[in-house]
């Protein structure tokens, strides 16, 4: 006699294997759209998923770097904008000052004017003190530290790098002497007596520019040194009045040093003879020769950058500019440069960081061989306009050339720094991405169409599950008929 066992068909059991594929493969498919991964575990795929791992360490670190580039650029764009401001200050105070350029203004308009040059150098200060990102970055905080100088010896020193490679800048020192300091261009006009020998027309040809100046036997020779003096600023040529016999000599002389410091006196019209320099009526004035950590600097090489007293230092790694005090001849001090200035990470490499240094701009550290900005201000030893203004003038526009300076710096540092680092991180973002996205990319509308026929069999082993339940069911009904069951 048979019996109605209760073990599955084959048929069952292949529904049910089915149904078990059919269900993994579409949670499989609702997996890989809702994470937009193909590899998701270990198991998918080893060696995959050790590569993706590797890349996407690697692409979490050129993130992070490129967040810390915008973070610097929006830095170093503040700054320039901050020291945009500063030049439209400087601009304002020249503006000023011609005012007064022939000394023509009333004492209430000299004390208005330099009222307003007051308020500009007040906005200038301010700007310098600004915090920029938390930092002030322009009044000396973030520059080098510069230990040992003698002012008698260098006036002045600007540090643009050291060399260093890691988060802290390498210490250098700086040691060496001056063999023949800068001198000016220079000529002489002797007068007859307290006052010209003649009429004349002359120009005046100085590395600044040039301007004419009309000269009459009956000017003295001291005020024909102050009409050369209230012309300084469109030239760069100062008059000073000796008296070395009966006659007085006016002794012509460039504000500037070194081989760029140029005078040409020209006769337009009468007589004017002037002595000295060329012998032709010009004058140059000569470089600095100093001998820096070994090397000698006389401008004979053109990798050596000289400017009257002004010697551009650059060997391995380290680029300063050392300004000495005019005159100074000798050993000087040593001077020793250490760490300092803006530190940027824009480099996905740690050990790699870049440097920025910015001098003080304080108004009384801003200025040149005329002067500073400080002293133009009220109380100031050329404040006041008059017979200041010409040197007051000649102050600002050294300022905006050492303004300049600072901007040239800040603004090569922004792209050669910061654009290019986000330019090759970006690049590199994109081509981690890309290579991501091949290894671990699938094709949407294809996981799309497998989740579909993934589904439908699930569908059709569940269906066929169910008509070999309603046939057993229907068995078993027919059994219990037969046997008067039901």
């Amino acid at each position: 006699m048979g019996r109605i066992g209760a073990s599955l068909s084959g048929i069952e059991r292949a529904l049910l294997n089915r149904l078990a594929e059919s269900t993994a493969a579409a949670t499989l498919n609702v997996l890989h759209l809702t994470t937009g991964k193909r590899i998701n575990a270990p198991s998918d795929d080893p060696t995959t998923f050790v590569q993706l791992a590797g890349y996407q360490s690697r692409l979490a670190d050129v993130t992070a770097t490129m967040s810390n580039v915008t973070q610097a650029g929006g830095m170093v764009a503040q700054a320039e904008s901050t020291l945009a401001a500063m030049q439209v200050q400087l601009g304002v105070i020249r503006t000023e000052l011609l005012k007064d350029e022939d000394r023509t203004l009333s004492a209430a308009e000299r004390a208005a004017a330099q009222a307003n040059i007051d308020q500009a150098l007040d906005a200038f200060a301010a700007l310098v003190e600004t915090d920029i990102d938390g930092k002030r970055l322009l009044d000396g905080s973030a520059d080098f530290v510069v230990t040992g100088r003698d002012a008698s010896q260098v006036s002045g020193i600007t540090v643009y790098s050291t060399g260093g490679s890691g988060a802290v800048a390498q210490a250098r020192t700086i040691s060496g002497s001056v063999t023949q300091a800068a001198t000016r261009a220079e000529l002489t006009y002797t007068g007859s007596g307290a006052h010209p020998g003649a009429d004349a027309t002359i120009t005046i040809a100085g590395n600044r520019g040039s301007t004419a100046i009309t000269v009459s036997t009956t000017d003295t020779i001291d005020e024909v040194a102050e009409k050369v003096n209230d012309a300084s600023h469109k030239t760069g040529v100062v008059a000073t009045v000796s008296s070395p016999g009966p006659n007085k000599v006016i002794t012509f002389t460039t504000v500037d040093y070194g081989t760029e410091a140029t005078i040409a006196i020209t006769v337009d019209d009468g007589a004017f003879d002037v002595s000295g320099g060329n012998g032709d009526g010009t004058a140059n004035g000569a470089d600095a020769v100093a001998t820096i950590n070994g090397r000698i600097y006389d401008g004979s090489d053109s990798s050596e950058v000289v400017h009257g007293n002004s010697v551009d230092v650059s060997e391995y790694g380290l680029h300063a500019a050392i300004e000495f005090t005019p005159g100074f001849t000798g050993t000087f001090d040593a001077l020793s440069v250490e760490g300092g200035g803006l530190t940027f990470a824009l480099s996905t490499d740690l050990a790699r960081r870049s440097t920025l240094a910015i001098p003080s701009l304080q108004p009384a550290l801003v200025g040149g061989l005329s002067g500073n900005l400080a002293e133009i201000g009220s109380g100031g030893d050329y404040s006041g306009l008059d017979g200041n203004t010409s040197r007051a003038l000649r102050i600002v526009d050294e300022a905006v050339a050492r303004l300049t300076v600072v901007e040239g710096s800040v603004d090569g540092f922004h792209n050669a720094q910061i654009s290019s680092a986000s330019s090759v991180l970006a690049a590199l973002e994109e081509d981690l991405e890309e290579t991501i996205l091949q290894t671990d990319g699938y094709d949407e509308e294809e996981e799309m169409v497998l989740l579909a026929k993934n589904q439908d069999l699930m569908a059709n082993a569940i269906s066929g599950l169910a008509i070999l339940d309603q046939q057993r069911l229907s068995i078993v009904n027919l059994i219990k008929h037969i046997a008067g069951l039901d």
